[in-house]
Order: structure tokens, then sequence, then C-alpha cells
């Protein structure tokens, strides 16, 4: 079995740090006086640059046409659009976790095959939850929303780490809980967001949804307890 802590605590070939090469860090510092900048300005100039440009560009995403749908529902489809899409990649992360599992094994402590399969399956219960939530007030779940195109981009970052066949399960935890904790806020604040509406039906199934979360990020915070004892176990 491959250690789980291999890539973690153990000296490697890792030439980052530069306190080790104090003639090394002299030279590059002359270089930069030798050559100097290759452009003017400094931060202010790209604040201001970037300014401009946020004046200038298109919004990331826009909902589709309303047509049939009140306009005061759009930031709840909205929303909605962002769970389908998260939720549907909550699925593939947990799927990919369960691979990592299969090759390095669990630890003491740490997750079973059963219990990665039983949020993976809580995923995809959200996901149909989020779809049929999205049909019920009118809306089309194959849209592409503002939230939903802004979720996927900063979840691609945990989706990298997942898929990395260098890294281990207990780092692909950590990234798990990057998840975890952006999922719960969320569904904590669609509660909160489809209160006014008046739905009381959608309204208990999204609390639901988010008790379901909080156990996710309750289970997952016990794993990496346990891998953080395991580690430190490894040093003594």
């Amino acid at each position: 079995m491959i250690s789980q802590t291999a890539n973690i605590t153990q000296p490697g070939e890792n030439r980052t740090g530069i306190t080790q090469h104090p003639d090394l860090v002299a030279e590059m510092i002359e270089g930069t006086i030798e050559f100097g900048p290759t452009s003017h300005g400094g931060v202010e100039a790209l604040a201001e640059n970037r300014a401009r440009v946020a004046q200038d560009s298109d919004p990331v995403a826009t909902m589709p046409p309303a047509r049939d749908v009140p306009v005061e529902r759009l930031p709840i489809l909205d929303k909605l659009g962002a769970r389908l899409a998260f939720e549907r990649s909550g699925v593939r992360l947990y799927q990919a976790l369960i691979g990592k599992l299969d090759v390095y094994g669990s630890f003491r402590g740490g997750p079973s095959r059963a219990d990665l399969e039983q949020i993976r399956d809580d995923e995809q219960r959200h996901l149909l939850l989020a779809q049929t939530l999205i049909v019920r007030l009118g809306g089309d779940p194959t849209v592409v929303t503002p939230c939903a195109n802004l979720q996927a981009t900063v979840g691609h970052g945990i989706i990298q780490v997942l898929v990395d066949p260098r890294t281990t399960l207990i780092e692909c935890l950590d990234a798990i809980m990057v998840a975890e904790l952006a999922d719960h806020e969320s569904w904590e604040l669609l509660a909160r967001a489809i209160a006014p509406l008046g739905d009381k039906q959608a309204e208990a199934q999204i609390r639901e949804a988010e008790r379901t979360e909080a156990e996710h990020l309750t289970k997952v915070r016990s794993w990496l307890a346990a891998a953080s004892a395991l580690v430190m176990k490894q040093k003594d």
C-alpha cells in the first residue's frame, strides 16, 4: 500500500526555498539591479488598468430572457443554477475521492468507501433537488447562470487536485473541505433567499439539504483531524 504521508512530510527534491543558497540569492538581487524593470509603472497603474478594463467589459454571464418567469424569481433561479452545477461537480469530486481511497486505502479515523459513496449519493440527490426546483419556478435547468459560471471557475482548482495522479487521499480531503464549506454556506444562503417567495415546501427541502451538507462538513473535519494525528505520529 502506498504511504498516505509520503508526499506530505518526507524530505524530497523541493528546491523552492532560498535560505539554503545565500550566494544565489545575492546573484539574483544583483541581476535585478543590473537589468532593472522591463516596464514602467507599479501597483497603482495596474489597478487603474484593471478598473478601466472592468468598465469596458461585459458581465461574466446573464440570465436568459424572463418571458413567463417573473423578474423577481431570477435571483433565485440564478442561485439554484449554481447549486445544480456545484452538486454535479460534487458527485464527480467524491467519485474521484473514492478512486483515491481505492489506491491508498483509508487510515485510522478516516473515511470508509461506504462513507464516501453515501456523500456522493447525497450530492446526486441535491443535484436532482436543484433541478426540480428550477423547473417548478419556471426556469430551465440547462441554463448556465451567472453564479453557476463563477462557481465553476472557483471549483476548477479543487477538481485539479482531485484528479492529479500525484495527490494522496489525505491531500484530496484538504481540497474537499474547501468544497464542503462553500456548499454548506451556499445552501444556507439559498434558504434565506427563497423564504420571501412563501414556498414552504421548497424552503423545507433546501433546509434539509443544508443540514445534510452540515453533516458532510462534520465528517470531513473529523477525517482531517485523524489525518493530522497520523502525520504527527509518524514524526515521532
